[in-house]
């Protein structure tokens, strides 16, 4: 006792920051009941202390204490005589739910359908004496009972996937529901508590690497388990090693699991109801003392509190530190309570009574562990003791997890060998390979409550802290001479797929709640809806007309620096052209109109009908071809979320759908159908029909310039070639499953077009040669995948042909930032180049020059007269053989400083606008961060100075003026047209950043590229369709077999045409090295 009250009892309340919350200290404890408790015998000890019992008198604690001794029992051994036992099952077999015996288990059964006992409310029933009905309730306090409940709920919602896959199953859902509950705890204790409690890089790898192995989860869930303990983790090796020492806790395990310091005098009890504050705290209603909330009273507590604020609440709130003079005081006069949870009569000091238990039973002391100091008891110095950093315990007690912790997995069979799908069934070992936190299964249960009160990344930490902010490795990278895009290749695509794995986590925000609705079978479903409906089987709306644009990171509200700097006066100093800057062989006018072909398939934004207008400051007036101009706001929208309150409307289908072609809801869709063979209207010539009033007939034709037409024209084409081809390889299809199956197969071949040959060309390097090609094929590759369909995940197959489409928990959309990545203008030249294509071809096949056109008049229908007179082939050869503008400053053509901007059905509005500007002005108004905090939302580095982005002193002196000398104000079309580029890119590798989320995205989230890419949805002749189609250049020689021979000496359609065709490089491309 004089240890106990010199030098555990809590003087002051230290907490852990934000590293470990009440949740965490409760955790250990539903671990505790799970796995260890000491048999009593029938003697009682009495403690008291003559010195200090005055002292203890007053401060009214109770003095002497008795409590029972632990029960020794001879152990038949000559080298240890005398042991304790242990009344619950030490194994991870969730016993703290089902109970350590027949008897507990029977009590909290309800023996139908597998199923355990549980309230209406969410929380445990209780028996006539109010006592909770759980598994293990000694000692137990309102957080450990909730855990308790919701663990409930998951073995109950894993009976009920059982049933419904296995219906057969009768008392062995039980059994299997069992087993994934108890591996799914062991799971969260591995690879989240554990790593929240030791928060450093090396004990999220070793805790990764006992569950996973070396070799990593994804290698893991594709191969299986490969190797031993070290390449292929405990979890799932050939048979259980028990080191020949029969299984078993340890004393010394208990006494480093005394952890009564991490819990608060006080519970900070959280209104649920409240509107979350900053970082999604909830508002503080009332504090309740711990001492309340034990037992048959906590229960009753629980019961007006209910589960979600008692979570909440424990989840906002730090719990204590394992530290000198912070064992709670309120523990020092505590009812003990019997096996069976019934109240004992006699009160006790359990931090006096941790100090007494270690040397009953014969634990050593600190010394004995450390070598250190004599007589210092084990609890003592470990509280004392110099923590590592990052560790929320002490160095003495995480040698003990060491051993314990891989001990517990690889001694069990259960861990083991019969961890496969025979022992716990398909779903079952599904259910535990998708489940990696504890917040996955608060998702499952309570599917709003993380996404309205969670920042944290953890559920273990304090939940109003910031989320993991940055992969360490990335930035090492990222700060080194070597940079990403000079390593070899293999060595790039790791960083690569180090990026993209933090961006999904990280920069995937949901704007909108989820409409409640039916579920809907995807089986009924096995076509393109006309708006988009019915593709992601969890959200029948996703991705469909009129929903929101998602976000890759917070808004930020600058409605009161949407004039900061001017606009114009940005436009004008900095974008408007002074001469045009080209991207000399890389890239021609197909691929600049190939971008605004596939803006016209994705992404368009609602206007309200407020009007604003921008006027040109003095000083630069007289630059600006309009001095004024006037624009539709876009139209703000009640999200119902309190993160973010307000989105923007996307009035076209963000699937990879073809609404280009056609359309966007039905009624654009009929107006470009036949109904005849599943065909879509073209004309005579191979172009786009018109109506009566000379506008194109086309799915979206909204701001469309002769570019885009002859590409929609192209692929109207397209698609007719593959209704003719489907009539006649299935005589008795219909039309309209004729027109579904060959928009399917049309949609593919434009996404496979971006992806391997289009986004190739903007990225001219090997490592995206290889990334791009691994995103459809795999990296076994294409010949693989032809001959044995996909294999393995999306690493090794591709994200084309997954199993199941990936959203990665976020309702699929494309985000406000890929808007702004994707304002490309400045690609355009200020005149097209028409060639004569009946002139002899020239050198490397160039065609002569015939005339120059004036961009501006090849817009709407004056452009369609323009292309008639033209002609598709002189058109495409044209843009073939001319290079298009480079994203760079002072490139921005002129001629749209003062354009006439279309409706949505492509009839031209009154009022001119000054694009350049307007496009600066959509930024801000649309609450997209400016490039710095764009750039550290993405974990890049951002810049300091204007030298960090430039090397253009020109650029530097024009940047510091308009910007006031201040990098945080730079807007972000600016900061990438201005920044370095990575040699070979087009983009700036911001932009870059941005693609990489939302390029694998757009396959992945859709189940007509993962599920549902096979022969019984496109047909097996559509399926080879798509699969022997490799680059635009094969759908020009399908329908125009002379023009590539005569005209085009690349080899890509998207590069100029007279450049020199790629050489052969002998070198496999995964072992390259960039130059």
């Amino acid at each position: 006792m004089v240890v106990a009250t010199k030098l555990l009892a809590r003087k002051t309340h230290k907490d852990t920051g934000k590293q470990f919350n009440v949740i965490a200290a409760t955790w250990i404890q539903f671990m505790i009941h799970d796995w260890i408790d000491h048999l009593e015998s029938t003697k009682q000890a009495i403690q008291s202390s003559l010195r200090h019992l005055l002292e203890w008198l007053v401060n009214g604690h109770s003095n002497p204490f008795k409590f029972f001794e632990t029960k020794e029992v001879d152990t038949g051994s000559s080298d240890i005589k005398k042991g304790h036992r242990i009344i619950r099952t030490p194994w991870w077999d969730g016993s703290v739910v089902y109970g350590s015996n027949t008897s507990q288990a029977n009590h909290v059964r309800t023996f139908k359908d597998g199923k355990l006992k549980i309230a209406k409310d969410g929380l445990l029933q209780h028996d006539n004496n109010g006592l909770a009905i759980a598994g293990d309730v000694r000692n137990s306090w309102i957080g450990v009972s909730t855990l308790h409940a919701l663990f409930i709920h998951e073995h109950n919602a894993i009976c009920d996937a059982l049933m419904k896959e296995y219906p057969d199953l009768d008392d062995d859902l039980y059994r299997h529901a069992r087993l994934t509950t108890s591996v799914v705890i062991a799971k969260i204790h591995t690879i989240d508590w554990t790593i929240e409690l030791l928060k450093t890089d090396t004990l999220v790898a070793g805790m990764r690497i006992n569950w996973y192995g070396m070799l990593g989860k994804r290698f893991k869930d594709t191969f299986g388990h490969v190797g031993g303990a070290v390449l292929g983790g405990l979890v799932g090796l050939k048979k259980p090693d028990n080191h020949g020492v029969p299984y078993s806790l340890t004393e010394e395990f208990t006494s480093v699991y005394r952890m009564h310091s991490l819990l608060p005098d006080q519970l900070n009890i959280r209104d649920v109801n409240s509107t979350p504050g900053p970082n999604k705290s909830p508002k503080l209603t009332k504090k309740v003392d711990m001492i309340i909330l034990i037992g048959k009273n906590g229960e009753k507590e629980l019961s007006e509190i209910g589960f979600t604020a008692q979570m909440v609440s424990m989840g906002h709130q730090a719990c204590g530190a394992l530290e000198l003079w912070n064992y709670p005081v309120w523990f020092r006069n505590i009812v003990p309570p019997n096996i069976d949870g019934t109240d004992r009569p006699d009160h006790v000091d359990l931090a006096s009574l941790d100090i007494y238990r270690d040397r009953e039973r014969n634990v050593a002391r600190y010394n004995e562990f450390r070598d250190d100091v004599e007589q210092l008891n084990l609890l003592v110095g470990m509280a004392a003791e110099k923590k590592i950093k990052g560790f929320a315990i002490s160095e003495t007690g995480f040698i003990i997890f060491l051993s314990m912790a891989s001990r517990r997995l690889e001694a069990d069979r259960f861990f083991t060998s019969d961890f496969n799908k025979d022992v716990y069934t398909k779903i079952g070992f599904e259910w535990v390979n998708t489940t990696e936190s504890l917040k996955d299964v608060f998702d499952r249960h309570y599917p709003e409550m993380t996404d309205r009160w969670m920042n944290s990344t953890s559920p273990f930490s304090v939940w109003d802290a910031a989320p993991e902010s940055h992969n360490p490795n990335v930035h090492g990278v990222d700060k080194s001479r070597i940079r990403w895009h000079r390593l070899p290749v293999f060595f790039g695509l790791t960083y690569l797929a180090m990026r993209r794995r933090l961006h999904d986590k990280y920069n995937l925000l949901n704007v909108g709640k989820t409409p409640v609705g039916a579920q809907f079978n995807a089986r009924d479903f096995p076509f393109r809806t006309a708006d988009g409906k019915f593709n992601d089987p969890s959200s029948e709306v996703a991705g469909s007309e009129g929903t929101f644009f998602g976000r890759n990171m917070p808004p930020i509200d600058q409605k009161d620096k949407l004039l900061k700097p001017d606009p114009m006066v940005v436009a004008t100093k900095l974008l408007a052209r002074t001469r045009l800057k080209d991207t000399g062989k890389q890239f021609n006018m197909i691929a600049a109109s190939w971008i605004q072909f596939m803006i016209h398939d994705w992404i368009n934004h609602l206007e309200s009908t407020k009007q604003i207008e921008l006027k040109a400051p003095t000083e630069v007036a007289e630059q600006c071809p309009l001095k004024s101009f006037k624009f539709y706001e876009t139209k703000k929208v009640d999200t119902g979320l309190d993160e973010i309150k307000k989105g923007h409307i996307n009035t076209r289908t963000p699937w990879w759908d073809g609404s280009a072609i056609y359309g966007n809801n039905s009624g654009e869709l009929s107006q470009v159908r036949t109904f005849i063979d599943g065909k879509l209207k073209i004309a005579e010539d191979g172009l786009l029909q018109h109506d009566q009033n000379g506008l194109p007939i086309a799915g979206d034709i909204r701001n469309n310039w002769i570019g885009v037409s002859a590409l929609q024209a192209l692929f109207i084409l397209e698609h007719n070639a593959i209704c003719d081809t489907l009539k006649k390889e299935y005589p008795d299809l219909e039309d309209e499953d004729i027109y579904r199956r060959a928009r399917l197969v049309t949609s593919a071949v434009i996404a496979k077009i971006h992806t391997i040959d289009w986004t190739i060309e903007l990225l001219k390097t090997d490592t995206l040669l290889a990334a791009m090609r691994i995103n459809w094929y795999g990296v076994l590759g294409k010949t693989f995948k032809n001959i044995f369909g996909h294999v393995g995940g999306a690493v090794l197959g591709g994200l084309v042909g997954l199993k199941k489409p990936d959203n990665h928990g976020v309702r699929y959309s494309l985000t406000e930032e890929f808007t702004s990545v994707y304002r490309m203008h400045s690609l355009l030249p200020d005149q097209l180049e028409i060639r004569d294509v009946n002139s002899t071809p020239g050198l490397n096949k160039s065609p002569k020059l015939s005339k120059k056109v004036d961009m501006i008049n090849l817009i709407g229908k004056r452009g369609e007269n323009v292309l008639s007179e033209i002609g598709f082939t002189a058109h495409m050869v044209s843009m073939g053989h001319q290079a298009c503008g480079a994203l760079d400053l002072w490139n921005y053509p002129m001629w749209l400083r003062d354009v006439v901007p279309q409706n949505l059905d492509g009839t031209d509005r009154h009022d001119h606008v000054d694009l350049a500007s307007l496009e600066i002005y959509r930024d801000r108004e649309r609450s997209v961060a400016r490039y710095n905090d764009f750039r550290r939302s993405l974990f890049l580095i951002p810049i300091s100075k204007w030298e960090d982005l430039t090397d253009d002193q020109e650029a530097i002196d024009t940047l510091r003026e308009v910007y006031d000398n201040d990098v945080e104000k730079l807007d972000l079309l600016v900061g990438m047209a201005a920044e370095k580029k990575i040699n070979g890119f087009a983009i700036s590798e911001t932009a870059f950043v941005i693609f990489i989320i939302m390029a694998s995205r757009r396959l992945e989230a859709d189940r007509f590229f993962t599920s549902d890419f096979n022969e019984d949805v496109y047909t097996k002749k559509g399926l080879e369709w798509v699969n022997t189609t490799e680059s635009l250049k094969d759908v020009l020689d399908r329908h125009y077999p002379e023009m590539t021979d005569r005209w085009m000496n690349s080899s890509s359609a998207f590069s100029v045409w007279d450049a020199a065709p790629e050489p052969h490089n002998p070198i496999p491309i995964y072992f390259r090295v960039p130059k």
